[in-house]
């Protein structure tokens, strides 16, 4: 049951990363596409050692997993994604701003006047 559930997670994620991969080769992001290649050979190792492995012990059922762990990987990949992406810049911005906000609170420049105020 194990190796299922690894060949499944395995493709799952191998399609979205492979599903990243065009989008960065798209946007000409370099450097995102490269540490996306290596986990696209990690996951795709894993995945075909443990699907091969019980192919080769007369086990077909893993063929059924692994088709289905594609076609999940591919529609998250297309359809949650970007939502989750979104999602998530949006939140490190508003709280950035927060952040940012009360540094500028306390710079030194601000706590030298407040230091003058107390002292009259």
């Amino acid at each position: 049951m194990m190796i299922y559930f690894l060949v499944f997670l395995f493709q799952v994620l191998f399609n979205i990363f492979k599903t990243m991969e065009i989008r960065y080769t798209y946007e000409q992001k370099v450097k995102a596409l490269l540490y996306n290649s290596v986990w696209i050979n990690l996951v795709s190792l894993g995945s075909t050692y443990f699907s091969i492995q019980r192919l080769f012990a007369g086990d077909w059922l893993v063929v059924l997993v692994y088709i289905v762990g594609s076609i999940l990987g591919k529609w998250m990949a297309m359809t949650h994604f970007d939502n989750l992406k979104q999602k998530l810049n949006s939140y490190l911005k508003k709280n950035c701003r927060v952040v940012k906000a009360a540094s500028m609170a306390y710079t030194p420049s601000r706590l030298e006047g407040a230091e003058n105020e107390i002292e009259k």
